[in-house]
């Protein structure tokens, strides 16, 4: 007999997750007012393309991978009757927590899909959105959680093909992997490897669903070659040429293809402070260093894949070929990291080597499977998740382990030194009311979010920028807002236009205002 859930309890279980992942969203987001800054900015880049004073879709950057902010786009269309959606980036809130939704739904649908207990669809779907680490996702507005939820539904579908090659699972993991792309780059390795996986699959594994006849052994090895070929074009399509598509958008608007990898605003400019830690540049150049940082990350991420590999021994199922695919998936991630952290130009932050988590999870109802349905197997896969949120939750508490991720849990303390940025919103809106102040949207993101009257600033993405700050005086600009320099960030657009801004301006302005040691409002004399 057929194992089915009803809809209602899909239902039931994204509305649980969505409702959990908002209210905590909301709580440190708005209650608290504690906003990581990288949801912030998705948010803005969002808010650009709707509110500024040159409203235009360009305007939500060529740097970052758009699609998060696409979505956020729709969350922010009630902006004038709920302002918090940008100042407190709940419209990245909402985002993020959708996606955690519906990736407990995606992974209780496949474990239900192999034929799994439906309890067991339902304790597997909640032990992963319910790991704290996880869960934080959810909450917190990045781009972790659609990424998560499109890599996993990637590797669900590519279970599905291995087991019954099933075309409509191909076609469904071509396009999970290209929206993958357009919400962060690190599907490229992964694309790369389910592109290895697919020579691999072709060539040593049969589908496992009885009802598939497989392969005929009079076919040759050009018929696999041409089988090999046909099911690349059919998944690489789509990533690939969303890939050539952004490179197109970066040369024809910003002039140059490669201007999210090299521009003055790219993860590599960000990355320039990492020549002043020690523990980087010991790395660089050091593979072994730099193995055994990667593999100490990893590890805490890789209590699923324990339980794959324990399965395997239980069952008397030794290492075959798709636990080889499952090995590709699982280091794809993590060798860009890697490559990364050889080059300097990767902070190393915990979460960069999640994604091996949900990749293992996702593989897990496929695994389950391919053995028999007993309470020894599903114990140990339940057994694997559950002290993945005991060794996960302890990592998060710890901020030696997580030191970027372990803000969330001290909310309080960060949130006392953002108050600047909304003080400085309100000091331009009551105070400087209808003058031209210019600044850097790329480190004033939240200036313009918190402000009434985002519209008046002349930022970045505003078409006239550029020759306004090359001409200040000519172009009736009255203020500059420029933020400190920070050694782990890119310099801002007036600092590297005039060296030394921050400190000590220029001949045509002079100090106007100081705010709280990080920033500075130059007036422009005419």
């Amino acid at each position: 007999m057929e194992v089915r859930l009803p809809k209602s309890v899909y239902w039931v279980l994204f509305l649980f997750i969505f409702s959990l992942e908002f209210a905590a969203g909301y709580y440190v987001s708005h209650v608290i007012g504690y906003v990581h800054s990288d949801a912030m900015s998705r948010v803005a880049n969002a808010f650009y393309v709707l509110y500024s004073r040159d409203p235009h879709l360009a305007a939500i950057g060529f740097v970052w991978n758009p699609l998060p902010s696409l979505v956020e786009l729709l969350f922010l269309l009630p902006y004038h009757w709920l302002p918090e959606l940008a100042s407190s980036a709940l419209a990245g809130v909402l985002m993020s927590s959708v996606f955690a939704g519906m990736t407990a739904v995606l992974l209780a649908r496949a474990a239900v899909d192999f034929g799994l207990s439906r309890t067991f669809a339902v304790l597997l779907s909640l032990s992963f959105s319910c790991n704290p680490f996880m869960f934080l996702f959810g909450a917190n507005g990045l781009s972790d959680a659609p990424f998560i939820f499109f890599i996993m539904y990637a590797v669900v579908h590519l279970t599905h093909w291995i087991y019954g090659r099933r075309v409509g699972s191909l076609i469904k993991v071509s396009f999970a992997l290209a929206l993958a792309f357009w919400t962060r780059y690190e599907a490229v390795p992964l694309g790369a490897a389910v592109a290895l996986a697919i020579i691999l699959i072709v060539l040593r594994i049969p589908p496992a669903d009885p009802r598939v006849d497989p392969p005929k052994r009079q076919y040759g090895m050009l018929y696999k070659l041409f089988h090999i070929e046909g099911t690349w074009s059919m998944v690489m399509a789509p990533v690939v040429f969303s890939g050539l598509l952004w490179l197109w958008f970066n040369y024809s608007i910003m002039g140059d293809a490669l201007y999210f990898l090299r521009s003055e605003y790219s993860n590599v400019a960000q990355a320039q402070g990492l020549a002043t830690e020690q523990t980087f540049v010991d790395m660089m150049g050091n593979p072994l260093l730099g193995l055994v940082f990667v593999a100490k990350k990893t590890a805490y991420f890789s209590l699923p894949l324990a339980a794959v590999v324990l399965l395997r021994l239980w069952n008397r199922r030794w290492f075959l070929w798709d636990m080889l695919v499952l090995l590709m998936l699982f280091v794809s991630i993590v060798a860009l990291q890697f490559l990364m952290l050889m080059k300097g130009t990767s902070y190393g932050w915990f979460r960069y080597f999640m994604y091996v988590f949900p990749i293992t999870v996702a593989w897990l109802p496929y695994e389950l499977a391919r053995v028999k349905r007993s309470f020894v197997n599903y114990g140990i896969v339940l057994a694997g998740m559950l002290g993945a949120c005991v060794v996960l939750g302890y990592a998060w508490t710890n901020p030696q382990i997580a030191p970027d991720e372990n803000k969330f849990l001290h909310a309080q303390q960060y949130a006392a030194s953002q108050q600047v940025e909304k003080e400085i919103a309100h000091y331009l809106d009551t105070e400087l009311s209808g003058y031209n102040i210019l600044m850097d949207s790329y480190s004033a993101y939240s200036v313009i979010l918190n402000s009434k009257h985002p519209d008046k600033f002349l930022i970045t993405s505003d078409f006239e920028f550029t020759p306004s700050l090359k001409d200040p005086v000519g172009r009736g600009v009255d203020f500059i807002l420029t933020a400190k320099p920070d050694k782990s960030s890119a310099l801002s657009a007036e600092e590297r236009t005039y060296k030394d801004f921050y400190e000590k301006g220029t001949e045509w302005t002079e100090l106007y205002k100081e705010f709280g040691g990080k920033w500075r409002l130059y007036k422009v004399i005419r």
